[in-house]
Formats: C-alpha cells, structure tokens, sequence
C-alpha cells in the first residue's frame, strides 16, 4: 500500500496541490481556474488530467497522447467515479453522505482510502495499492480535489443564497 500526503502549497497558491510520501516530494498538481482541468508533475513526468467536455461526466489522464485512465461520473449528483486503468474497473466513492473520505473499491472489495487528516486539516492522506502507477494515483487524488471543491463552492453558494434571501 502506498501512503501519500498531500495538501496546498501555500494559502496564497490555492491551486496547487504538493504530494509526498513521508517527507520526500513525490510530485504536485495543478489545477486550473475552473478546476476541470490539471497538470500532474510526479518524479519528473508531466501528464494531463481533464474533462472530456464541459457537460461530460468523463474525466482521463493523458500521457504523451495516450490515455492512461479514464473516470465516468455517473451521476450529477452522486461523490462516486468509476474509474477504468487498462482492463481494470475501479470505484471511488464516498465513505459516508456527509463526511470528506473516500473509499477505492475493486469488485465491492475496499482497496484503499483518501481522507483528510483531521476534522479541519488542510492535508489528506491517500492509502492507494502499491499496483497503480504514481500517475494514476495522483489522478485519482485530483479527482477527490474536485469533488472537495465542489462541495466548498456549494456551500457557498447555499451560504450566500441564504443571506441574500434572509436579508431581503
């Protein structure tokens, strides 16, 4: 099992991600403005993590061309991808309805987990199989970044809808 950290670089680089294994720099993602997009740096190799469309539920990693993983959401509203590496199908999906931690499923079987390291951490840790290439492994972390940015930006918004109305 591979343990990964990974967590902001800094409060005022919002949208780059540092990974580490230990204390040792695995790589960094990131992301773009809106989030749909990212670039992966992992042991010196750059790859390309994307929305297939802007109302596709489709998500791949893209390394020189070639497509290494790709990952369908098969609902608008659910936390949950079905991610495809080469001839495998694996599930990340949340562990419950209102926590942030994620589970990685193989045939209904948990495989491994990505979960904040406290209630308010701004770090997480990825327990991923020791079988799934660093730049998979990063891609399935950055699909849990979107998901984490979602929820923020709802809440949000709900917040704000919220006042506007209370207010009015």
């Amino acid at each position: 099992m591979s343990v990964l950290e990974f967590g902001l670089r800094s409060f005022f680089r919002p949208r780059i991600y540092d990974i580490t294994r230990g204390s040792a720099p695995v790589g960094a993602i990131e992301c773009s403005r809106m989030w749909e997009r990212a670039t992966i740096r992992i042991d010196g190799a750059t790859y390309a993590a994307a929305r297939d469309g802007k109302m596709s539920g489709a998500f791949y990693l893209e390394a020189s061309g070639n497509r290494a993983a790709t990952a369908e959401k098969p609902s608008m509203s659910g936390r949950l991808f079905t991610v495809r590496i080469g001839d495998r199908t694996l599930t990340l999906k949340a562990a419950s309805t209102f926590g942030r931690s994620y589970v990685l499923t193989e045939h209904d079987v948990q495989i491994g987990a990505i979960a904040p390291l406290g209630w308010l951490a701004r770090k997480w840790r990825a327990e991923l199989p020791d079988d799934l290439a660093p730049e998979v492994q990063a891609f399935l972390i950055w699909l849990v970044i979107i998901l984490w940015r979602r929820a923020t930006a709802a809440v949000v918004a709900t917040s704000s809808i919220n006042t506007a109305v209370a207010s009015s």
